[in-house]
């Protein structure tokens, strides 16, 4: 999901390590990018839950904050 939005969206990168749990994961980098815009706050606890399914729920809160932090949504 934060490859995908961090790709569909030209996310900008981010220096700042936001979670503990994802140190490793190839998709590390598109974490702290959707992290840094504002798409997401994680799963509590500094965790971002990078194994976790994400719902369709889910993923259109992520898309509708997305498309918020671009002005597409007023």
């Amino acid at each position: 999901m934060a490859t995908f939005l961090t790709r569909a969206l030209d996310l900008p990168s981010s220096s700042t390590d936001f979670f503990t749990d994802d140190n490793g994961s190839v998709h590390e980098a598109s974490i702290n990018s959707v992290a840094a815009a504002g798409v997401t706050l994680g799963c509590g606890g500094n965790n971002y839950c990078p194994n976790a399914t994400v719902t369709r729920a889910q993923m259109a809160s992520f898309l509708v904050r997305s498309l918020d932090q671009l002005g597409c949504i007023a």
